[in-house]
């Protein structure tokens, strides 16, 4: 019985003195360009999954919650596939326009202190962030002339129609500011290329900023903006709110 006490204890040992001689890995330690990405690449709980959202046969039935909607702007983010990187405007139930956009690159735009100082005495965003564009719907918030630039980063944004104000997301023309010139947006259209707004090409975005404009504000349905559902209170009551007669719904599908 000693014997086999003594070979136990001596067999637990030689494990604890084995593992011993493998210390635990120390974590690799992220870069600051992966600490940002980690950071910041979280989608907000407000955003809506990804998949088809917006069902045309539905809608021009009149069997939606934003049929009250004078304009319908329907963005498909893909980055590739049928449909990608388009923009839809539906007027009254009727197309009027199909034409390609370039949303969102979804990667981190990493801005270190001494480039933030630069951009900010130039142009620029002063600090990382996600370029994403949010999936869901969103009514129409603010709308701008030609003349609108980004408070951020001072690039211009003609025709600004804002649709997601806590990231700051518009539809809006290609800035002719932008490095390489608008010739260099414009043939970016049809791809992911912005930092997270929907640019459009000149002519095509003065038809969806005339829409917009013309339909202007009235009562409307608050609509979810992760199911497009009119939102009710609690005793159950539909909400309506004092906003545009315009809904811009981003889908990736």
């Amino acid at each position: 019985m000693k014997l086999l006490l003594a070979a136990l204890l001596a067999s637990t040992f030689s494990v604890a003195a084995f593992a011993q001689s493998f210390p635990e890995e120390t974590p690799l330690k992220l870069s600051k360009r992966e600490e940002a990405e980690k950071r910041l690449m979280v989608e907000d709980a407000y955003e809506a999954p990804k998949g088809q959202l917006f069902f045309e046969d539905a809608y021009l039935a009149g069997e939606t919650d934003f049929n009250d909607y004078t304009n319908i702007i329907v963005i498909n983010k893909k980055a590739r596939g049928n449909g990608a990187q388009t923009l839809r405007l539906y007027t009254n139930r009727r197309l009027v326009l199909t034409t390609p956009i370039s949303s969102g690159t979804e990667e981190v735009e990493y801005i270190g202190k001494f480039k933030g100082v630069i951009n900010g005495i130039f142009k620029g965003s002063r600090n990382s962030h996600w370029r994403h564009t949010t999936r869901g719907f969103y009514s129409v918030k603010r709308v701008y002339d030609y003349n609108y630039r980004s408070g951020e980063s001072k690039f211009q944004m003609p025709y600004a129609m804002f649709f997601n104000d806590a990231r700051g997301l518009a539809v809006h023309q290609v800035p002719p500011d932008i490095s390489g010139g608008e010739a260099n947006g414009v043939a970016a259209l049809g791809q992911r290329a912005s930092s997270g707004c929907v640019r459009v090409k000149s002519g095509q975005i003065n038809i969806i900023h005339d829409a917009v404009v013309r339909a202007d504000k009235g009562q409307m349905p608050v609509i979810d903006t992760k199911t497009g559902r009119q939102m009710v209170d609690q005793y159950g009551k539909p909400q309506t709110k004092v906003g545009y007669r315009s809904l811009v719904i981003v889908e990736e599908y």
